[in-house]
């Protein structure tokens, strides 16, 4: 079989390889805490084997693996790294791949918050525009399971998860002997720290895995094709599908201690990129802190958020909206963007007690 590791090929393999496909792939991943089951370096397991398997299709050279990304969840034993050094090693990168002759370049990252997403998303834009003839485009794999959703899911996730049974089964297939579910509860209803979706001693299996793997990878390949051929995937369509498909429940409010209680009810994390509030009419300036486990628990001002700067509340979880309310019923307006791709509105009389 051909060998696509840019670190294992001589200076006339990356020439050929590069004479009929001048492209590369950068896999990008980290080093986080996934339950007791998994590994830490699941994420750059997920996105080296993805970029490898559409390499094989689409020809071009994968880099090394790298465990430096931003936007992890605060889990023991997990590295996480300021977003502006995320941007500069991606930039470096992406530049000096052009200077050597890359003209496509796909950045997929295995780690999955959408802040990240955003970032690389910028990063690959920022880079075109400094290298005449450079096209660069960034994802995350779960836009290619996304890219396939035609309705909204409902049960358990088939899009992303963390740890759970998706993540799960991708290491069944990738890296069976790092696997050891007997460490979790043998109890379909338990729940661990660090796995955001049910037990997945129960859910997972390999060959769910390897579906999802090679469907990923056809796509993949064929939008890096496209790229080196000229024609540009539309870089936000598939978070939009996800967002519409992936998130069919919209976000509940009720009235807490100091102001609402933001409630997600569906089996995927929410992930709100603006929030603006009205109460009674009155613009109110809030702040927004999740106090779960996993969380910094930071308090998070609603005029700081964006795409690259948002706020999480996962699955069946709550999450705070403070700011100053007298008792009673009020009318409240809260306008909430999500996923940095499309916006909701809850218009609806609340009890504060």
């Amino acid at each position: 079989m051909t060998e696509w590791r840019y670190e294992r090929l001589h200076p006339a393999e990356l020439r050929a390889l590069q004479e009929e496909a001048a492209l590369a792939y950068v896999p990008v991943g980290t080093l986080e805490f996934h339950g007791e089951h998994l590994p830490a370096g699941v994420d750059s397991f997920e996105a080296h084997a993805l970029c490898l398997r559409a390499a094989e299709r689409s020809g071009g050279v994968v880099l090394p693996p790298v465990y430096l990304a931003s936007g992890c969840l605060d889990l023991p034993f997990t590295l996480s790294f300021e977003p502006g050094l995320v941007h500069a090693w991606v930039g470096a990168t992406l530049d000096q791949l052009a200077r050597r002759g890359y003209r496509a370049v796909v950045v997929l990252t295995g780690h999955g918050p959408l802040d990240l997403n955003h970032l690389l998303k910028r990063t690959c834009a920022e880079a075109e525009q400094r290298n005449d003839g450079l096209a660069a485009y960034a994802l995350c794999w779960l836009e290619l399971n996304a890219a396939r959703l035609t309705a909204p899911e409902t049960g358990d996730p088939t899009t992303v998860d963390h740890a759970a049974r998706i993540e799960t089964s991708w290491m069944l297939e990738l890296e069976p002997d790092l696997v050891h579910v007997d460490r979790l509860a043998d109890d379909p209803q338990a729940t661990h720290l660090g796995i955001y979706g049910r037990n997945p001693r129960f859910t997972a299996s390999r060959e769910f895995g390897g579906e999802q793997i090679e469907a990923g990878a056809e796509l993949l390949a064929e939008r890096a094709r496209a790229l080196l051929g000229g024609r540009r995937p539309d870089t936000f369509a598939d978070l939009r599908l996800f967002v519409e498909h992936g998130w069919p429940e919209p976000p509940q409010i009720r009235g807490g201690d100091g102001g609402l209680v933001l409630h997600n009810p569906g089996t995927s994390s929410r992930y709100i990129s603006a929030l603006a509030l009205e109460v009674d009419g009155e613009r109110v300036e809030p702040t927004l802190v999740n106090r779960n486990p996993g969380e910094t628990g930071v308090p998070v001002r609603a005029a700081e958020l964006g795409p690259e700067h948002g706020f999480y509340v996962r699955r069946g979880q709550d999450a705070a909206i403070e700011f100053p309310v007298e008792p009673g019923t009020h009318r409240v307006r809260l306008e909430l963007g999500l996923g940095g791709v499309t916006d909701i509105v809850l218009d609806e009389h609340v009890d504060f007690h």
